[in-house]
């Protein structure tokens, strides 16, 4: 099994992820859950390479499904916020981007009561910013997390496409980085199980990252 190499306890000052990783090491990540049925089936992808990774929760799935949030904290991994309902950022005032923010971490905050007291990191929408966002995620408390490495997985491409285009992608970033998937996707199981597969035989190796305030 793949299991963990190593684990990062993150804070809002720990600075870009990609450069504490070290050469055939990757961050495991999904974006824009929780969904019940589909997350749950990752999770169980996950389990079975004993993996960690990181989820990064819209406030809005996490206020419909809190039960959900918690059994990702449950069963070993991490969660991030990802704004209240997925608004580019870049497209609002900073008024509105603030809000979002806020908005989609107390959601998060929420969800998982008295599990998981205040995730520190954050994912803008589409990976999309700007220095002023950043500054303001930055003066919240929140460390912004970006991504190496995405299979294009919002798209009808298949499985091994999606992962094909990971691993090509990590290929140019010096065979490290943050791989960004989705969890509430059709066959997002699937893509999260071929991706580990492929990782094992590529020797790549896993790093979690904890929140630091995890009271796990």
């Amino acid at each position: 099994m793949l299991g963990v190499a190593r684990t990062i306890t993150v804070t809002p000052r720990t600075g870009p992820i990609h450069a504490l990783l070290k050469d055939h090491e990757v961050v495991l990540t999904f974006d824009d859950g929780p969904d019940p049925k589909r997350t749950r089936a990752v999770l169980d992808a996950l389990d079975e390479e004993c993996a960690r990774a990181t989820f990064f929760l819209l406030g809005q799935q996490a206020s419909r499904h809190p039960a959900m949030a918690r059994e990702i904290i449950a069963r070993g991994h991490s969660i991030g916020s990802h704004t209240w309902s997925h608004a580019n950022l870049v497209n609002l005032n900073d008024t509105a981007a603030k809000d979002q923010v806020q908005r989609g971490q107390e959601a998060v905050i929420a969800a998982l009561s008295s599990v998981d007291k205040r995730p520190v990191m954050f994912r803008f929408p589409y990976v999309a910013t700007t220095p002023d966002l950043s500054r303001i995620v930055r003066d919240m408390g929140l460390l912004e997390v970006g991504v190496t490495a995405d299979g294009a997985d919002w798209t009808r491409i298949s499985p091994e496409a999606a992962v094909d285009l990971v691993f090509q992608k990590l290929a140019l970033s010096g065979d490290k980085g943050v791989v960004l998937l989705h969890d509430p996707f059709d066959r997002s199981d699937a893509r999260t199980a071929l991706l580990l597969s492929r990782l094992k035989q590529e020797g790549y190796r896993i790093v979690a990252l904890e929140n630091m305030n995890s009271s796990r």
